[in-house]
């Protein structure tokens, strides 16, 4: 097998100016295939170009931390989440918590995960869409000395890509999420990935159209891990940093901005930063 490239995986596409760069968007979004995207600020992180989680960028960061520590630190970063946020929570997101809590009786679970990451929390998982103009948003609405990414695949061929990992693992091809999720909350470690949706039940994931990808792993390059099962139809738009705020006042022009999308500052937020912070040193 040939040794991993993420140029050769992920093709890039660089719109020249703004018009180019709707136009390209705007053609994922309606070229009859389902599309999932993830929008990122930063083309590259510490010099690299790598889809990896938040929490995976933040903890092994830091090169005293060892994948040993990351269980202990991630149990604690969901459980001090969930009690410091609860007294603010919306009662979709203390519904998701409280009943994968009852059916797994643990906190540390997807659900808790999913909550989290929609308020800001570091955690294993990245947070897609299926609406690349949001993807665009957030590729855009910081860091604008740097270029952002929005990073893209077809929908329906990682879906099947997803499916084709579930026999090896599970003995069968479909509803296996009740199976990661016993892995997930025995902290059995399986070389997989898994789509999760919860957006019917939360206001965030809504108003974004937006599920998580979750790796079994820890440290997980999931453009790498995305490409070894086999999906080729997918690239990378990248967004020059001279042209992010006027992408993003053409966005807000269409309706698409912080508000309709309920990312205003909450006490949520704040203390999903402030606990990351804590627990897992300063952002950079």
């Amino acid at each position: 097998m040939s040794k991993y490239n993420v140029n050769d995986a992920w093709p890039i596409d660089e719109p020249t100016n703004v018009e180019k760069c709707l136009k390209k968007l705007v053609k994922l979004s309606h070229s009859g295939n389902k599309i999932e995207c993830h929008g990122a600020t930063k083309l590259k992180y510490k010099g690299v170009s790598a889809l990896r989680s938040k929490f995976d960028i933040r903890f092994f960061g830091n090169s005293n931390n060892k994948k040993k520590q990351s269980k202990k630190v991630e149990k604690d970063l969901l459980k001090s989440f969930v009690k410091k946020a609860n007294p603010h929570f919306p009662p979709e997101a203390r519904q998701i918590i409280d009943v994968a809590r009852l059916k797994w009786d643990t906190l540390y679970n997807t659900g808790t995960v999913f909550v989290g990451r929609h308020f800001g929390l570091p955690t294993r998982c990245i947070d897609w869409t299926t609406d690349p103009l949001i993807a665009l948003f957030f590729a855009c609405r910081s860091d604008f000395k740097d270029p952002g990414v929005v990073w893209w695949m077809d929908y329906n061929v990682f879906s099947h890509a997803l499916a084709m990992q579930w026999p090896l693992v599970y003995g069968k091809n479909e509803n296996i999420e009740d199976d990661f999720e016993q892995d997930f909350t025995r902290d059995v470690n399986r070389e997989i990935l898994i789509r999760f949706h919860y957006w019917c039940f939360l206001e965030r994931p809504i108003k974004q159209k937006a599920h998580i990808i979750l790796s079994g792993q820890y440290d997980v390059r999931h453009d790498e891990s995305i490409r070894r099962l086999g999906v080729q139809k997918c690239g990378r738009i990248v967004i020059s940093s001279d042209i992010k705020s006027d992408l993003l006042d053409k966005l807000n022009r269409w309706g698409i901005n912080s508000t309709a999308l309920k990312i205003e500052d909450s006490p949520i937020d704040t203390i999903a930063a402030d606990i990351a912070d804590k627990m897992l040193g300063k952002n950079n």
